[in-house]
């Protein structure tokens, strides 16, 4: 057991010098890889700000081993994380909390994967110093436990599969530029992906599959007087004009007389699933033709269980639809 440790400085590094008992965990039989996951795992579970790579264990007053390690940031399973609840969580738990609070459709699982690889870049993303901000995330979040609990028939199925994800992807998450990218994932493009100049690493990718998805198109109605509510226009005689378009026939900006407003406010306030827009004006009432189901912007999740069913694994699938990107591997 861990008694006490210090750092002190050798040659300008830092030293660590870690005090166990005789019952300490680190026996003369492990490996040095074993003894490494260790210590790791001690510098998380403790807190231990430590940025050397040397590491001497003292047991009883007596030095009996030395190691070094990459203290590099390694995002295993069992890397602890607080939470802004100050609730403390392991990547692990963190991970299978999203993956439960996200995945409501069945999908294969070397799309599972893909998509576990991409939550541990979000949350890798939005940490600060080991704490994460919840309201940060671009996904939903409840703890695993509520669902343990409210769906009881269908948790032992799912827990099985969303820990097999994790644990085949563990330590693996994407950079660009070396670092993290953020976490970009559509249900359903319009047949092709978005790219977004100020994202480096989305791109417009063919994913026509998804047009065979049963909620591909999707139509809206309303009158002019709810419209308008729901807008806060005044005029009577407004008008709608598309003034800005993007490469893959998404509607990026529009113009309604009184004000300009970007089409992704215009599916908030409307409740729309896609930007890609048609829009047929009646005397009395508007139709807002919509085809996909998000943003287009990165890995299309009904695209990336086509191309699992086509034989592609995990790896293909997150290189098909993001560029300029490389996977980091800790194990």
């Amino acid at each position: 057991m861990l008694e006490s440790y210090k750092i002190a400085r050798s040659n300008n590094e830092e030293v660590l010098y870690l005090y166990l008992n005789v019952n300490y965990e680190f026996g003369e039989d492990l490996e040095e890889d074993d003894l490494k996951k260790k210590a790791r795992s001690y510098l998380v579970t403790h807190d231990i700000k430590f940025n050397g790579n040397k590491i001497v264990f003292i047991v009883n007053g007596i030095s009996t081993k030395m190691i070094t390690i990459n203290n590099n940031k390694t995002y295993l399973n069992n890397y602890l994380i607080t939470l802004n609840t100050e609730e403390k969580i392991t990547l692990k738990e963190l991970l299978l909390s999203l993956l439960f609070s996200n995945i409501n459709i069945s999908l294969r699982e070397e799309t599972l994967k893909a998509l576990t690889v991409l939550y541990r870049d979000e949350v890798i993303y939005n940490l600060d110093n080991d704490t994460l901000d919840l309201r940060k995330l671009s996904l939903s979040y409840h703890n695993y436990n509520y669902y343990k609990v409210t769906y009881p028939e269908t948790y032992k199925i799912k827990n099985d599969l969303f820990n097999k994800v994790i644990d085949d992807t563990n330590g693996e998450y994407l950079i660009n530029d070396n670092k993290p990218i953020r976490c970009f994932t559509h249900l359903v493009s319009n047949g092709y992906t978005e790219e977004d100049k100020s994202i480096p690493y989305t791109i417009k990718k063919e994913s026509l599959w998804d047009l065979a998805y049963p909620n591909y198109l999707q139509r809206k109605n309303y009158s002019i007087k709810e419209f308008k509510e729901r807008l806060n226009l005044k005029s009577d005689n407004f008008t709608i004009k598309i003034t800005s378009i993007s490469n893959s026939n998404r509607i990026k900006e529009l113009d309604l007389g009184e004000r300009k407003i970007d089409a992704r406010s215009l599916a908030v306030y409307l409740d729309l699933p896609s930007t890609d827009i048609t829009i047929i004006i009646k005397k009395d009432y508007l139709t807002f033709i919509t085809r996909g189901i998000g943003s287009g912007l990165g890995l299309s999740i009904i695209g990336a269980d086509n191309l699992a069913e086509l034989g592609y694994n995990y790896k293909q699938i997150l290189n098909y639809y993001f560029k300029d990107v490389s996977l980091v591997v800790q194990k």
